[in-house]
């Protein structure tokens, strides 16, 4: 993944559009040459492909696509084009409306949903419902962001877990145990208190998500409701006791010094963590891929997201696959489709270990990969994550999204970090103005 657009991401998690597997790359949508619906002399049809990867995981997927897609279905070309790098999602809308050389591409789940909604995307409700052998193969709730109103309107391809990467030497320098993948909230923030070093201004945990979002998953695993109540189709936002008590305990620990505020600059995290300056990093597991590229000498862990006294939770992130409504060739775009959100990952990700496919089938690549790699805990943990039937939304799926953002973040990051009136409360008539909100929208 671009480490540079993921480290905003982290901190701007309404964002429309949060990537796995990202790659650098200019926009290289081709014009004037044969369009997808124009079957050639021979009865070949082109199907363009776009796609955030880089030229590394892009190769891989044409390779692929090449070699056993276009073996497996002879009328069918494919031809894989690089998104840009800064604005892909407005890219991929642009083209959209203007008709350029583009039948399927990538998107996030709230990119794939929004859009949707406007009446932009193929709905494969039909061919979903005919093959429900391959649809019951991706991971347990995998789905969900990638069905409206019981329409489907794509299919995940990869899994962003977030966990935590720790250094070895670090925490042995201070006596501490490496985590287990059974560990808890309490654990990592005991953890974490250990190895702050408020006189040198160090945390002793980095890049944790301590947005509405991020805490939800605190206050789930403790027993308390979701802060969504549905990840495409929200109508309501709650914010119950749990939540409170979440939120009063992620403050607690930026005021101790444990971990930064919201209003801390996290764009070197992941250079820090690289670099071997700081011994705990929230951070999805596409990190797994740099570090294994960049950080030979780096002796490092990665642990799942910890767990509660109630539930394992996890945040649902499943990138993926959609195509535009007026497609040529319904048909075999849709075996494209499958092949995308399965098979291609066999042969892709053994050269670029970024995620977990979404379909169990071609998981298994990515671990094995890994554990090749000599960081079989890394493998335990995205497992570990991958396999959790809890999951909690990562931002708003909805147009309102960014309203619902503008009122709610100024007096959320202030009571957080400490600056507001210390009454928690006020999360409860935030999270009213928030439905008000969301009805007006209805």
């Amino acid at each position: 993944m671009k480490k540079k657009l993921l480290s905003l991401l982290l901190v701007c998690a309404t964002t429309t559009a949060m990537l796995a597997g990202c790659g650098s790359g200019e926009a290289s949508a081709v014009k004037g040459e044969s369009r997808s619906d124009d079957a050639s002399d021979d009865g070949v049809i082109t199907l363009y492909v776009t796609d955030w990867e880089d030229d590394t995981m892009n190769a891989a997927i044409q390779k692929a696509c090449d070699e056993v897609f276009s073996v497996q279905h002879p009328n069918i070309k494919v031809k894989v084009l690089s998104g840009s790098y800064s604005d892909y999602g407005q890219q991929i809308t642009a083209m959209i409306q203007a008709g350029d050389d583009l039948d399927i591409f990538q998107q996030g789940y709230d990119g794939a949903n929004a859009n949707f909604k406007k009446g932009m995307l193929y709905d494969w409700t039909e061919y979903v419902e005919k093959e429900p052998d391959f649809i019951n193969g991706f991971y347990k709730g995998a789905m969900d962001g990638w069905q409206y109103d019981g329409k489907c309107y794509g299919l995940p391809g990869l899994a962003n877990v977030y966990g935590i990467f720790y250094n070895k030497d670090l925490l042995a320098a201070k006596g501490l145990s490496e985590p287990a993948t059974d560990w808890t909230w309490d654990d990592l923030f005991d953890m974490a208190e250990q190895l702050k070093d408020t006189s040198a201004g160090t945390y002793g945990l980095y890049s944790l998500n301590t947005d509405i979002f991020g805490i939800t998953n605190l206050a789930v695993a403790e027993g308390g409701s979701q802060f969504v109540d549905d990840i495409t189709n929200t109508q309501k936002v709650t914010v119950d006791d749990k939540m409170i008590e979440a939120a009063e305990r992620i403050s607690g620990l930026i005021a101790d010094g444990t971990i930064p505020s919201r209003s801390y600059d996290g764009s070197d995290v992941q250079s820090m963590f690289e670099s071997g300056a700081i011994p705990l990093m929230y951070y999805g597991q596409w990190e797994i891929n740099s570090l294994l590229n960049n950080c030979p000498d780096l002796n490092w862990g990665y642990a799942p997201l910890p767990q509660g006294s109630v539930k394992a939770t996890v945040p649902y992130d499943f990138v993926g696959w959609s195509a535009k409504k007026d497609l040529a060739h319904p048909e075999e775009t849709w075996e494209l489709l499958k092949f995308l959100s399965s098979d291609v990952y066999k042969d892709v990700l053994k050269v670029s270990p970024v995620a977990a496919c979404a379909h169990e089938a071609s998981a298994q690549v990515f671990f094995d990969t890994v554990r090749e790699k000599g960081h079989g805990e890394a493998a335990d943990a995205v497992t570990n994550m991958m396999e959790r039937s809890d999951k909690c939304a990562v931002r708003y799926a909805a147009e309102w999204g960014s309203d619902a953002s503008k009122l709610w973040d100024v007096a959320y990051n202030e009571l957080i970090d400490g600056e507001g009136s210390g009454d928690f409360n006020v999360l409860k008539d935030l999270a009213d103005q928030v439905n008000a909100v969301i009805a007006a929208a209805q």
